[in-house]
């Protein structure tokens, strides 16, 4: 159809990661990040022996600050939010993810990050996961034991923001000084 095209920012850049993941690996290379833009990232081995590349993670509320970092080694990282990809409208801000059960912008969610072993698997999770919401993404990551996530839902009313931790391991998260006194029962 005249003036239609395919987008495949949704899971394209992590499949172009991992085809250049898969390159650099062949050619011997073992340490290494790499990313497809700000929402994906690939990485292998070790930066500065650090135990893997520390990676900062967008406050989706506040985007020129960060929420958390996330200490990445071999593993794929996506983030999905609406942060910087929305628009108001009549008072209403909209993002960009869309729920394919409405065909509305989703609402239930601010921001999801998602480590898994290649970087498509991560960006299919993270942009499902933005749209299932906590319930649907805790039972996958609970379920799945090669992927993790961080969700920050919005805060409830009166409430601070909660990030949700579904299986990252304490010594791979640091949360930035504001997100420090989080509920350690939310983990």
């Amino acid at each position: 159809r005249p003036g239609a095209e395919l987008n495949l920012g949704g899971i394209g850049k992590g499949y172009a990661l991992d085809r250049a993941g898969s390159q650099l690996r062949e050619n011997g290379y073992s340490d290494w990040l790499i990313h497809g833009g700000h929402s994906s990232l690939l990485a292998s081995g070790d930066h500065q022996g650090r135990g893997g590349w520390p990676v900062g993670i967008r406050n989706p509320l506040f985007p020129n600050t960060r929420l958390a970092t996330i200490l990445l080694r071999d593993r794929a990282l996506s983030s999905s939010g609406s942060g910087v990809q929305s628009f108001r409208h009549q008072g209403r801000r909209y993002g960009h993810i869309l729920d394919p059960r409405t065909g509305w912008p989703c609402e239930g969610m601010l921001s999801v990050t998602v480590l898994a072993p290649t970087a498509a698997e991560a960006d299919a999770l993270s942009t499902a996961f933005f749209v299932l919401g906590v319930e649907k993404a805790r039972e996958y990551c609970d379920n799945s034991p090669d992927v993790s996530a961080l969700l920050l839902p919005p805060p409830r009313r009166g409430r601070r923001r909660e990030p949700i931790n579904c299986g990252l391991p304490d010594e791979v998260l640091f949360y930035s000084a504001d997100e420090a006194q989080v509920d350690p029962s939310l983990h």
